[in-house]
Protein backbone atom coordinates (compact mmCIF):
# COMPACT_ATOMS: atom_id res chain seq x y z
CA UNK A 1 0.00 0.00 0.00
CA UNK A 2 1.51 3.41 -1.15
CA UNK A 3 2.00 6.43 1.83
CA UNK A 4 -0.76 8.43 0.55
CA UNK A 5 -3.58 5.99 0.98
CA UNK A 6 -2.10 4.61 4.33
CA UNK A 7 -1.99 8.18 5.56
CA UNK A 8 -5.60 9.31 4.66
CA UNK A 9 -7.31 5.88 5.99
CA UNK A 10 -5.75 6.42 9.11
CA UNK A 11 -7.05 10.21 9.04
CA UNK A 12 -10.38 8.83 8.04
CA UNK A 13 -9.94 5.66 11.52
CA UNK A 14 -9.09 8.77 13.79
CA UNK A 15 -12.10 10.65 12.63
CA UNK A 16 -14.31 7.76 13.05
CA UNK A 17 -13.32 7.56 16.55
CA UNK A 18 -15.69 11.21 16.89
CA UNK A 19 -18.05 10.90 14.14
CA UNK A 20 -19.03 7.35 13.45
CA UNK A 21 -22.84 7.83 14.67
CA UNK A 22 -23.24 10.21 12.38
CA UNK A 23 -21.45 8.67 9.43
CA UNK A 24 -23.48 5.27 9.70
CA UNK A 25 -26.26 7.16 8.88
CA UNK A 26 -24.89 8.32 5.32
CA UNK A 27 -25.77 4.98 2.95
CA UNK A 28 -25.03 6.12 -1.08
CA UNK A 29 -27.64 6.78 -3.52
CA UNK A 30 -26.48 3.95 -5.62
CA UNK A 31 -29.22 2.32 -8.25
CA UNK A 32 -27.85 -1.56 -8.85
CA UNK A 33 -25.57 -1.54 -6.31
CA UNK A 34 -26.28 -1.98 -2.85
CA UNK A 35 -25.73 1.33 -1.33
CA UNK A 36 -25.91 -0.82 2.31
CA UNK A 37 -22.76 -3.20 1.57
CA UNK A 38 -20.99 0.01 0.07
CA UNK A 39 -21.78 1.98 3.51
CA UNK A 40 -21.05 -1.17 5.61
CA UNK A 41 -17.47 -1.87 3.46
CA UNK A 42 -16.37 1.92 4.24
CA UNK A 43 -17.02 1.24 7.82
CA UNK A 44 -14.92 -1.53 7.44
CA UNK A 45 -12.12 0.41 6.00
CA UNK A 46 -11.98 2.65 8.27
CA UNK A 47 -11.63 0.28 10.84
CA UNK A 48 -8.69 -1.03 9.18
CA UNK A 49 -10.17 -4.26 7.93
CA UNK A 50 -7.71 -6.15 6.49
CA UNK A 51 -9.84 -7.68 3.64
CA UNK A 52 -11.59 -5.18 2.58
CA UNK A 53 -8.13 -2.63 2.88
CA UNK A 54 -6.53 -5.23 0.44
CA UNK A 55 -10.23 -4.73 -1.90
CA UNK A 56 -9.44 -1.27 -2.14
CA UNK A 57 -6.05 -1.60 -3.19
CA UNK A 58 -7.06 -3.43 -5.79
CA UNK A 59 -9.73 -0.98 -6.54
CA UNK A 60 -7.52 1.95 -6.44
CA UNK A 61 -4.69 0.55 -8.81
CA UNK A 62 -7.20 0.02 -11.88
CA UNK A 63 -9.11 3.74 -10.77
CA UNK A 64 -5.68 4.79 -10.97
CA UNK A 65 -4.84 3.79 -14.34
CA UNK A 66 -8.27 5.26 -15.38
CA UNK A 67 -7.12 8.93 -14.43
CA UNK A 68 -4.32 8.15 -17.54
CA UNK A 69 -7.01 7.82 -19.95
CA UNK A 70 -8.13 9.68 -22.83
CA UNK A 71 -11.45 11.25 -22.56
CA UNK A 72 -14.01 9.04 -24.78
CA UNK A 73 -16.11 11.19 -27.44
CA UNK A 74 -18.66 9.81 -30.44
CA UNK A 75 -17.30 12.89 -32.72
CA UNK A 76 -14.40 10.66 -33.52
CA UNK A 77 -15.39 8.04 -35.60
CA UNK A 78 -14.15 7.81 -39.30
CA UNK A 79 -17.22 6.45 -40.46
CA UNK A 80 -20.40 9.31 -40.97
CA UNK A 81 -23.53 8.07 -39.96
CA UNK A 82 -26.52 8.21 -41.87
CA UNK A 83 -27.28 11.78 -40.96
CA UNK A 84 -23.92 13.15 -41.20
CA UNK A 85 -23.86 14.06 -37.76
CA UNK A 86 -21.05 12.26 -36.05
CA UNK A 87 -22.60 13.66 -32.32
CA UNK A 88 -24.86 11.05 -33.37
CA UNK A 89 -23.87 7.34 -32.32
CA UNK A 90 -23.34 4.79 -34.69
CA UNK A 91 -22.77 0.85 -34.66
CA UNK A 92 -22.99 -1.81 -37.28
CA UNK A 93 -25.27 -4.94 -36.34
CA UNK A 94 -22.87 -7.91 -35.25
CA UNK A 95 -24.37 -11.11 -36.72
CA UNK A 96 -24.59 -9.62 -40.41
CA UNK A 97 -22.80 -10.14 -43.12
CA UNK A 98 -22.39 -9.47 -46.63
CA UNK A 99 -24.70 -11.63 -48.91
CA UNK A 100 -22.18 -13.84 -51.02
CA UNK A 101 -25.22 -13.90 -53.51
CA UNK A 102 -24.76 -10.83 -54.73
CA UNK A 103 -21.62 -8.37 -56.16
CA UNK A 104 -21.46 -6.25 -53.74
CA UNK A 105 -22.85 -8.08 -50.57
CA UNK A 106 -25.73 -5.99 -50.45
CA UNK A 107 -28.54 -6.77 -48.24
CA UNK A 108 -26.22 -7.92 -45.81
CA UNK A 109 -27.98 -11.67 -44.31
CA UNK A 110 -27.88 -12.48 -40.68
CA UNK A 111 -25.46 -15.40 -39.05
CA UNK A 112 -26.49 -15.73 -35.38
CA UNK A 113 -24.02 -15.94 -33.05
CA UNK A 114 -21.34 -15.14 -35.75
CA UNK A 115 -19.67 -11.81 -35.54
CA UNK A 116 -18.57 -9.57 -38.45
CA UNK A 117 -15.17 -7.92 -37.58
CA UNK A 118 -17.08 -5.13 -39.86
CA UNK A 119 -18.88 -4.20 -36.44
CA UNK A 120 -15.52 -3.33 -34.61
CA UNK A 121 -15.01 -0.49 -37.26
CA UNK A 122 -17.14 1.65 -35.36
CA UNK A 123 -16.11 2.65 -31.87
CA UNK A 124 -18.95 4.11 -30.24
CA UNK A 125 -20.39 1.48 -28.26
CA UNK A 126 -17.06 0.51 -27.00
CA UNK A 127 -16.09 4.17 -25.82
CA UNK A 128 -19.70 4.08 -23.95
CA UNK A 129 -18.17 0.39 -22.61
CA UNK A 130 -15.24 1.72 -21.41
CA UNK A 131 -16.74 5.16 -20.05
CA UNK A 132 -19.37 3.69 -18.03
CA UNK A 133 -16.58 1.30 -16.70
CA UNK A 134 -14.44 4.12 -16.04
CA UNK A 135 -16.71 6.33 -14.26
CA UNK A 136 -18.43 3.11 -11.24
CA UNK A 137 -14.32 2.87 -10.76
CA UNK A 138 -13.67 6.49 -10.53
CA UNK A 139 -16.94 6.97 -8.43
CA UNK A 140 -15.95 3.93 -5.99
CA UNK A 141 -12.87 5.07 -5.53
CA UNK A 142 -13.56 8.87 -4.68
CA UNK A 143 -16.52 7.33 -2.53
CA UNK A 144 -14.01 4.67 -0.10
CA UNK A 145 -10.68 7.33 -0.42
CA UNK A 146 -12.33 10.91 -0.61
CA UNK A 147 -9.53 11.83 -3.20
CA UNK A 148 -10.66 14.39 -5.49
CA UNK A 149 -8.27 13.40 -8.56
CA UNK A 150 -11.03 10.55 -9.40
CA UNK A 151 -13.85 12.92 -8.82
CA UNK A 152 -11.99 15.49 -11.20
CA UNK A 153 -11.43 12.93 -13.34
CA UNK A 154 -14.70 11.17 -13.91
CA UNK A 155 -15.92 14.89 -14.56
CA UNK A 156 -13.71 15.53 -16.90
CA UNK A 157 -14.72 12.40 -18.65
CA UNK A 158 -18.55 13.25 -17.98
CA UNK A 159 -18.20 16.83 -19.19
CA UNK A 160 -17.10 15.64 -23.11
CA UNK A 161 -18.95 12.41 -23.75
CA UNK A 162 -22.61 14.73 -22.13
CA UNK A 163 -21.71 18.13 -21.75
CA UNK A 164 -19.24 19.77 -24.14
CA UNK A 165 -21.41 21.43 -27.44
CA UNK A 166 -18.25 20.53 -28.93
CA UNK A 167 -17.90 17.02 -28.56
CA UNK A 168 -21.43 15.41 -26.30
CA UNK A 169 -23.37 12.69 -27.59
CA UNK A 170 -26.90 13.21 -29.26
CA UNK A 171 -29.48 11.76 -26.89
CA UNK A 172 -30.98 9.09 -29.53
CA UNK A 173 -29.51 5.81 -30.84
CA UNK A 174 -31.59 6.27 -34.41
CA UNK A 175 -28.24 4.88 -36.20
CA UNK A 176 -27.71 1.95 -33.29
CA UNK A 177 -27.40 -1.17 -35.29
CA UNK A 178 -27.43 -0.38 -38.36
CA UNK A 179 -27.58 -3.14 -41.33
CA UNK A 180 -25.70 -2.48 -44.48
CA UNK A 181 -28.55 -2.80 -47.12
CA UNK A 182 -31.27 -3.39 -44.99
CA UNK A 183 -31.62 -0.76 -42.09
CA UNK A 184 -30.27 2.34 -40.94
CA UNK A 185 -31.07 1.69 -36.78
CA UNK A 186 -32.50 -1.07 -34.81
CA UNK A 187 -34.29 -1.16 -31.68
CA UNK A 188 -32.38 -4.15 -30.47
CA UNK A 189 -29.81 -1.26 -30.95
CA UNK A 190 -30.60 -0.58 -27.33
CA UNK A 191 -28.85 -3.34 -25.57
CA UNK A 192 -25.89 -1.28 -26.26
CA UNK A 193 -26.41 1.59 -23.86
CA UNK A 194 -26.89 -1.18 -20.65
CA UNK A 195 -23.79 -0.18 -19.69
CA UNK A 196 -24.62 3.48 -18.52
CA UNK A 197 -26.57 1.91 -15.50
CA UNK A 198 -23.09 1.41 -14.27
CA UNK A 199 -22.14 4.71 -15.02
CA UNK A 200 -24.95 6.51 -13.05
CA UNK A 201 -23.89 4.01 -10.11
CA UNK A 202 -20.35 5.98 -10.19
CA UNK A 203 -22.43 9.42 -10.96
CA UNK A 204 -24.05 8.70 -7.58
CA UNK A 205 -20.93 7.77 -5.67
CA UNK A 206 -19.36 11.47 -6.47
CA UNK A 207 -22.11 12.90 -4.49
CA UNK A 208 -20.13 15.55 -2.02
CA UNK A 209 -16.87 16.12 -4.44
CA UNK A 210 -15.86 19.63 -5.43
CA UNK A 211 -14.99 18.74 -8.62
CA UNK A 212 -18.65 17.34 -9.45
CA UNK A 213 -20.75 20.28 -8.88
CA UNK A 214 -24.89 20.43 -8.37
CA UNK A 215 -24.98 21.76 -11.56
CA UNK A 216 -22.90 19.32 -13.60
CA UNK A 217 -25.31 16.45 -12.46
CA UNK A 218 -28.41 18.73 -13.17
CA UNK A 219 -26.93 18.60 -16.80
CA UNK A 220 -26.16 14.69 -17.42
CA UNK A 221 -30.04 14.50 -15.69
CA UNK A 222 -31.57 16.84 -18.35
CA UNK A 223 -29.35 14.45 -20.77
CA UNK A 224 -30.87 11.37 -19.40
CA UNK A 225 -34.21 12.98 -19.64
CA UNK A 226 -34.34 13.17 -23.68
CA UNK A 227 -32.74 10.09 -23.57
CA UNK A 228 -35.59 8.29 -21.52
CA UNK A 229 -38.48 10.52 -23.97
CA UNK A 230 -36.69 9.14 -27.30
CA UNK A 231 -36.92 5.52 -25.96
CA UNK A 232 -40.43 5.91 -25.17
CA UNK A 233 -41.55 7.73 -28.01
CA UNK A 234 -39.39 6.78 -30.63
CA UNK A 235 -40.17 4.14 -33.10
CA UNK A 236 -36.73 2.51 -32.58
CA UNK A 237 -37.76 3.13 -28.74
CA UNK A 238 -41.39 1.11 -29.34
CA UNK A 239 -39.91 -1.76 -31.61
CA UNK A 240 -37.35 -2.46 -28.68
CA UNK A 241 -39.98 -2.52 -25.86
CA UNK A 242 -41.52 -4.97 -27.82
CA UNK A 243 -39.09 -7.27 -28.27
CA UNK A 244 -40.11 -10.40 -26.04
CA UNK A 245 -36.76 -12.08 -25.32
CA UNK A 246 -33.72 -10.17 -23.54
CA UNK A 247 -33.93 -7.02 -25.71
CA UNK A 248 -36.87 -6.18 -24.17
CA UNK A 249 -35.57 -6.87 -20.16
CA UNK A 250 -32.58 -4.76 -21.08
CA UNK A 251 -35.17 -2.13 -22.45
CA UNK A 252 -37.16 -2.06 -19.14
CA UNK A 253 -34.17 -2.25 -17.04
CA UNK A 254 -32.86 1.16 -18.90
CA UNK A 255 -36.22 3.03 -18.82
CA UNK A 256 -36.95 2.27 -14.78
CA UNK A 257 -32.89 3.02 -14.15
CA UNK A 258 -33.01 6.18 -16.16
CA UNK A 259 -36.73 7.54 -14.77
CA UNK A 260 -35.03 6.42 -10.94
CA UNK A 261 -31.61 8.81 -12.11
CA UNK A 262 -34.11 11.59 -13.22
CA UNK A 263 -36.33 11.85 -10.47
CA UNK A 264 -39.30 9.94 -11.90
CA UNK A 265 -40.10 7.52 -9.15
CA UNK A 266 -43.46 7.13 -9.53
CA UNK A 267 -43.36 6.81 -13.17
CA UNK A 268 -40.69 3.85 -12.59
CA UNK A 269 -42.88 2.23 -10.26
CA UNK A 270 -46.10 2.69 -12.80
CA UNK A 271 -43.88 1.43 -15.64
CA UNK A 272 -42.30 -1.77 -13.48
CA UNK A 273 -46.25 -2.79 -12.22
CA UNK A 274 -47.94 -2.15 -15.78
CA UNK A 275 -45.59 -3.58 -18.09
CA UNK A 276 -42.30 -4.94 -16.83
CA UNK A 277 -43.53 -7.61 -14.72
CA UNK A 278 -45.58 -9.08 -17.56
CA UNK A 279 -42.63 -10.18 -19.22
CA UNK A 280 -42.09 -12.30 -16.82
CA UNK A 281 -45.49 -14.81 -17.98
CA UNK A 282 -43.73 -14.78 -21.57
CA UNK A 283 -39.86 -15.24 -20.60
CA UNK A 284 -39.96 -17.89 -18.60
CA UNK A 285 -41.86 -22.08 -17.88
CA UNK A 286 -43.10 -22.92 -14.93
CA UNK A 287 -39.81 -25.02 -14.45
CA UNK A 288 -37.52 -21.91 -14.73
CA UNK A 289 -36.26 -22.62 -18.40
CA UNK A 290 -36.54 -19.75 -20.57
CA UNK A 291 -37.08 -21.36 -23.87
CA UNK A 292 -36.89 -17.61 -25.84
CA UNK A 293 -33.23 -17.83 -24.95
CA UNK A 294 -32.73 -21.09 -25.47
CA UNK A 295 -33.43 -21.40 -29.28
CA UNK A 296 -30.72 -18.96 -29.28
CA UNK A 297 -27.37 -20.39 -30.77
CA UNK A 298 -25.56 -19.03 -27.77
CA UNK A 299 -28.00 -20.17 -25.33
CA UNK A 300 -26.28 -20.34 -22.23
CA UNK A 301 -24.98 -17.01 -22.80
CA UNK A 302 -28.09 -15.35 -23.24
CA UNK A 303 -29.48 -17.23 -20.34
CA UNK A 304 -27.35 -15.58 -18.05
CA UNK A 305 -27.58 -12.39 -20.08
CA UNK A 306 -31.56 -12.28 -19.26
CA UNK A 307 -31.15 -13.25 -15.92
CA UNK A 308 -28.34 -10.96 -14.71
CA UNK A 309 -30.88 -7.78 -16.77
CA UNK A 310 -34.29 -9.44 -13.89
CA UNK A 311 -31.81 -9.08 -11.05
CA UNK A 312 -30.83 -5.44 -12.37
CA UNK A 313 -34.85 -4.73 -12.59
CA UNK A 314 -35.31 -6.22 -9.25
CA UNK A 315 -32.27 -4.09 -7.92
CA UNK A 316 -34.07 -1.12 -9.52
CA UNK A 317 -37.49 -2.52 -7.83
CA UNK A 318 -36.40 -1.90 -4.25
CA UNK A 319 -35.71 1.88 -5.03
CA UNK A 320 -39.02 1.97 -7.00
CA UNK A 321 -40.94 0.47 -4.30
CA UNK A 322 -41.50 -3.11 -5.92
CA UNK A 323 -41.03 -6.19 -4.65
CA UNK A 324 -39.83 -8.43 -8.19
CA UNK A 325 -37.32 -11.02 -6.21
CA UNK A 326 -40.26 -12.16 -4.71
CA UNK A 327 -43.03 -11.57 -7.20
CA UNK A 328 -44.62 -14.69 -9.28
CA UNK A 329 -47.15 -15.35 -11.85
CA UNK A 330 -49.85 -17.28 -11.02
CA UNK A 331 -48.08 -20.81 -12.02
CA UNK A 332 -44.85 -20.10 -10.02
CA UNK A 333 -42.78 -18.24 -12.78
CA UNK A 334 -40.38 -15.75 -11.06
CA UNK A 335 -36.37 -15.03 -10.77
CA UNK A 336 -35.70 -17.53 -8.36
CA UNK A 337 -37.03 -20.18 -10.24
CA UNK A 338 -34.96 -19.32 -13.07
CA UNK A 339 -31.95 -18.91 -11.28
CA UNK A 340 -32.75 -22.75 -9.34
CA UNK A 341 -32.98 -23.89 -12.77
CA UNK A 342 -29.81 -23.14 -14.28
CA UNK A 343 -27.55 -23.92 -11.10
CA UNK A 344 -27.63 -27.80 -11.42
CA UNK A 345 -25.75 -27.01 -15.20
CA UNK A 346 -23.08 -24.38 -13.63
CA UNK A 347 -22.79 -26.95 -11.13
CA UNK A 348 -21.90 -29.76 -13.48
CA UNK A 349 -24.93 -31.90 -12.32
CA UNK A 350 -26.37 -31.78 -15.56
CA UNK A 351 -25.08 -31.33 -19.00
CA UNK A 352 -26.07 -28.64 -21.12
CA UNK A 353 -27.89 -29.97 -24.10
CA UNK A 354 -28.67 -26.73 -25.98
CA UNK A 355 -26.57 -24.93 -28.34
CA UNK A 356 -24.17 -22.88 -27.46
CA UNK A 357 -21.34 -21.69 -30.10
CA UNK A 358 -19.07 -20.17 -27.52
CA UNK A 359 -19.06 -23.08 -24.97
CA UNK A 360 -20.50 -22.97 -21.65
CA UNK A 361 -18.69 -20.58 -19.31
CA UNK A 362 -19.63 -21.78 -15.86
CA UNK A 363 -18.16 -18.77 -13.56
CA UNK A 364 -20.73 -16.72 -15.35
CA UNK A 365 -22.87 -17.71 -13.27
CA UNK A 366 -20.83 -17.47 -9.33
CA UNK A 367 -22.67 -14.04 -9.21
CA UNK A 368 -25.84 -14.50 -9.56
CA UNK A 369 -25.83 -17.64 -7.11
CA UNK A 370 -24.01 -15.29 -4.59
CA UNK A 371 -27.49 -12.56 -5.48
CA UNK A 372 -29.58 -15.47 -4.66
CA UNK A 373 -28.12 -16.15 -1.17
CA UNK A 374 -28.11 -12.71 -0.29
CA UNK A 375 -31.40 -12.57 -1.60
CA UNK A 376 -33.22 -15.88 -1.11
CA UNK A 377 -31.00 -17.07 2.06
CA UNK A 378 -30.70 -20.44 -0.87
CA UNK A 379 -28.21 -22.69 0.39
CA UNK A 380 -27.41 -25.07 -2.43
CA UNK A 381 -26.86 -21.62 -4.45
CA UNK A 382 -24.15 -20.37 -1.12
CA UNK A 383 -22.30 -23.96 -1.77
CA UNK A 384 -21.91 -23.35 -5.09
CA UNK A 385 -20.63 -20.07 -4.79
CA UNK A 386 -18.51 -21.22 -1.94
CA UNK A 387 -17.15 -24.43 -3.66
CA UNK A 388 -16.18 -22.51 -7.01
CA UNK A 389 -15.85 -18.75 -5.89
CA UNK A 390 -12.81 -19.32 -3.92
CA UNK A 391 -12.18 -18.47 -0.19
CA UNK A 392 -14.53 -17.98 1.83
CA UNK A 393 -13.64 -14.41 2.70
CA UNK A 394 -14.18 -13.34 -0.71
CA UNK A 395 -18.08 -13.16 0.36
CA UNK A 396 -18.34 -10.04 2.47
CA UNK A 397 -16.12 -7.87 0.37
CA UNK A 398 -18.75 -7.25 -2.26
CA UNK A 399 -19.31 -4.90 -4.24
CA UNK A 400 -15.43 -4.14 -4.05
CA UNK A 401 -14.72 -7.60 -5.11
CA UNK A 402 -16.90 -7.29 -8.82
CA UNK A 403 -14.39 -4.04 -9.63
CA UNK A 404 -11.22 -5.61 -8.81
CA UNK A 405 -11.35 -9.20 -9.88
CA UNK A 406 -9.54 -10.31 -12.90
Amino acid sequence: MNKRLKIILWYIFISLLYTFDGLSQVKPNTFKLNGEVLMQNKHRLYAGDKQVVAALQKLADKANRALNKPPYTVVNKTINPPSGNKHDYLSLSPYWWPNPLTPDGLPYIIKDGKTNPEANETKDKYHISNLSSDILLLGTAFYFTDDEKYAQKASELLHIFFIDANTKMSPHLNYAQAIRGVTDGRGTGLIETIHFLNMIDGIQLLEGSESFTALDKAALKDWFSSFLNWMLTSDLGKEAAKAPNNIGTYYDLQVIGYALFTDNKFFAKEYLQDYTLKRMDRQFKPDGSQPLELERSRSWTYCIKNINGWIGIANLGNKAGVDVWHYSTSDGKGIKQSILWLLPYAAGQKEWQYEEVSGIKTKWFLPIAQTATRVYNDSSCKAYFIKFGGAQERWNTEPLLMLTSD
